[in-house]
């Protein structure tokens, strides 16, 4: 018999080891921290600055994540659509969503820690006939501080609550096509 096998719907995923966040995850913390307004904690153990001014955002997208991704940003033809962070302490979380149909969703694990909390989990798109009882329908990587995980924005995804009272924080963004690139 002569077969072959084709690979025709992988979903690729990244996971971007980056090198000096260090130097910024204090500026980007007390950013968060010294918020005074207390519409940026929509509810006790949750910080967003979702839609709101972000201070932090030129030095920590433009100084850290932009370059960072340099290279996947211009080999993808995409462009920052949009960015903020986000902090969860005890019991807090996102509940299972998605993003835009095209471009890319990332993560930055700002704060975190391992063993007290867990990465964003991601949900297999498609039924898989050879997992009969959909046991792997879905992935929570190990993540370390100062990573970034992309995948495409129309993956679900959620921010696993955790009964932890060290903060996890995050900034999440958004890559869309950059439509002045097209040919």
């Amino acid at each position: 018999m002569d077969a072959i096998t084709l690979n025709l719907f992988p979903t690729a995923v990244h996971q971007v080891r980056t090198k000096g966040w260090d130097k910024y995850k204090g500026y980007l913390l007390d950013s968060i921290n010294n918020q005074p307004d207390p519409s940026y904690r929509p509810r006790a153990g949750y910080y967003t600055d979702y839609g709101k001014p972000q201070p932090w955002r030129k030095k920590i997208w433009g100084e850290f994540i932009e370059p960072e991704l340099r290279p996947f940003i211009a080999s993808t033809q995409t462009k920052l659509q949009d960015i903020w962070a986000q902090q969860y302490i005890d019991q807090a979380g996102f509940t299972t969503h998605r993003h835009q149909p095209t471009g890319y969703s990332c993560v930055l694990y700002a704060e975190f820690d391992p063993n007290e909390h867990w990465a964003t989990t991601l949900f297999r798109p498609f039924l898989d006939p050879n997992d009969v009882r959909n046991v792997n329908d879905c992935y929570t990587p190990k993540v370390e501080e100062g990573e970034i995980l992309i995948f495409p924005s129309w993956m679900l995804h959620q921010a696993t609550p955790s009964d932890s009272l060290v903060p996890r924080t995050i900034v999440a963004f958004n890559l869309e096509e950059d439509l002045s690139k097209r040919m």
